[in-house]
């Protein structure tokens, strides 16, 4: 029986902009029966996780991975202050990326690298810097994160190769997030990111796709940031 079959509600919040393949797992933590609907696409994938209640499913959150429990992320409370990377990391951080290439497998990351996207470029960071620049695996976690340290008006001229962009998942469509080329002028400029069907870091968009796909037909933002650096702020 198929997850649309079995839960025929979750047909209100799947992402209907693409074709996805869909699959669902119920887990119970703390007491609670939660479902996990995943969405796995060509490019993007995403997940739902909603809990099994008396009243039926109730959507408790929405990203690219969800997790149940704790979440380790960079937070105001935990004392850390963001800073921009100096333009050195931020070009092996642009190196690190191109010699990944069909190189850098996410077969390890969430879900057999289907729900790799943020994974794939915090790993590809950090082999390049040897530090984190987050610990989410959510395009809607790790979007505010950058967001606290930079605002959200940053251009995309104002940001060099190896910087990020990224359109947040929102409500049911699912969101994606790449590392910047060089700067073109236009939109011809060159996008890489994880591939969820290959599980695989591709240079698979050019600015003018990405608009296109996710900010056009999906309806979500598109930010661009730089590699942000963390540091211990001490007590706030």
């Amino acid at each position: 029986m198929g997850v649309l079959e079995q839960y025929p509600e979750v047909g209100n919040f799947i992402d209907k902009t693409d074709s996805y393949t869909l699959s669902a797992n119920q887990i119970n933590s703390g007491g609670h029966d939660y479902l996990i609907v995943t969405q796995v696409g060509e490019y993007d994938s995403g997940q739902l996780l909603f809990e099994i209640t008396n009243r039926g499913l109730v959507l408790k959150e929405s990203d690219n991975s969800v997790i149940i429990g704790p979440r380790d992320t960079f937070s105001p409370a935990a004392a850390l202050q963001c800073e921009v990377s100096d333009p050195g990391d931020i070009k092996a951080v642009f190196d690190e990326c191109l010699e990944s290439v069909n190189q850098f497998s996410s077969a390890t990351g969430p879900d057999g690298g289907n729900l790799a996207c943020v994974w794939a470029v915090r790993h590809i960071a950090k082999n390049a810097l040897g530090r984190w620049i987050t610990r989410t695996d959510g395009t809607a976690v790790f979007d505010p994160e950058l967001r606290r340290c930079f605002g959200s008006n940053i251009r995309e001229r104002d940001v060099p190769a190896g910087g990020i962009i990224i359109s947040p998942t929102e409500g049911s469509n699912i969101g994606h997030v790449g590392i910047l080329g060089p700067v073109t002028g236009d939109d011809s400029r060159l996008i890489y990111s994880n591939s969820s069907a290959a599980a695989l870091w591709k240079q698979n968009f050019t600015l003018k796709k990405w608009v296109a796909r996710y900010h056009d037909m999906k309806g979500l933002k598109v930010h661009f940031y730089p590699v942000p650096v963390y540091v211990d702020g001490g007590s706030a």
